[in-house]
Formats: C-alpha cells, structure tokens, sequence
C-alpha cells in the first residue's frame, strides 16, 4: 500500500511560521516608529530655527540703525531706543511672559517677533570708541534667547553704526 503525503501544514509549522510573523512586524514597527519620530523631532526644530533666524534678523536691522538710547535698557527685559529710521518716534524691544515683542514706545500696539521663548538675554559692551574723551560707547549689543523644546540658544552681536554713549 503506497504512504499517504500530508496535504496540509503541521500545527508546529503554523506556530513557528506566526512566530516569525510576529518578531519581523515588531522589528518594522519600530523601525517605521524611530523614522516617525526623527521626521518630526526634525521638523519641529527646522520651523523653530526659521522663526529665530527672523527673530534675529529683525532684532539685528532695529537694533544695528538705533541712534540713541533715551533710557538706560533694562537688563534682560526690554531696550527703548531711537531708530535712524523712525525719526522722533522711540522704539521698544521687549520680553515678557515667554514672547519677544516690537512696539512704537506709545506702548499702545505690540508686535510679537517670537513667542514660546524660554530663557532671554539683552546685555551690551562698552568701550571708548572715539577715543576724543574718556567716556565710553556702546560697542556691541547682546542678544540671545532658547525656545521652548529645542535645546539650542540662538544668539547675535550687533554692532551700532553711530556712536552712542554708555548709558550710566
């Protein structure tokens, strides 16, 4: 009498075979979720550093044409200026509650140039920069500010193009 050929699979056989199945779908799983993320995490930061790059950009025109300082800045909170291109009118860069603002100095209208700001540094440097008296200028202004999220500070050093006393 011939031996008859199974036809189908062996219980072992499926088992085995759902085994695979399942280790090669958490493998891929991960991987798709890894890619996922790093997609995201990148994208998150690419649109954070354009609106600092603007932020900076911004802050470096304002600042680089101020003429004169009507007020001593506040240290890491807000600078009032005069601006070459705004004749009589006095300007104001500020920072409060996590959001970079511009505002004509009426205090009226602000315009946000950043907002989910974390930390903000506004300093300056001075040095005898006519070397006619012993008083100094400003040589450099300092800003730097971290956004919410993104472990990177963005930082600038602008150099005023007129003379413009220390404030005391």
């Amino acid at each position: 009498m011939p031996e008859k050929t199974p036809n189908g699979f062996v219980l072992i056989e499926i088992v085995i075979t759902l085994i695979l199945v399942g280790f090669i779908s958490v493998f891929v799983g991960l991987f798709l979720y890894t890619g996922i993320n790093g997609f995201l995490a990148s994208k998150r930061n690419s649109e954070a550093a354009l609106k600092a790059q603007f932020a900076l950009d911004r802050l470096s025109v304002e600042l680089r044409r101020m003429q004169s300082l009507p007020t001593a800045p506040v240290l890491n909170t807000s600078i009032r200026y005069q601006s070459q291109d705004f004749p009589g009118v006095a300007r104001r860069i500020s920072y409060n509650t996590g959001t970079i603002s511009l505002s004509p100095d009426d205090g009226t209208t602000w315009y946000p140039l950043l907002d989910q700001v974390a930390s903000f540094t506004l300093s300056w440097t001075s040095a005898d920069m006519d070397q006619l008296d012993s008083d100094e200028e400003i040589s450099a202004i300092l800003v730097g500010f971290t956004i919410a999220g993104v472990p990177k500070t963005f930082s600038l050093r602008i150099y005023p193009r007129t003379l413009i006393p220390k404030p005391s």
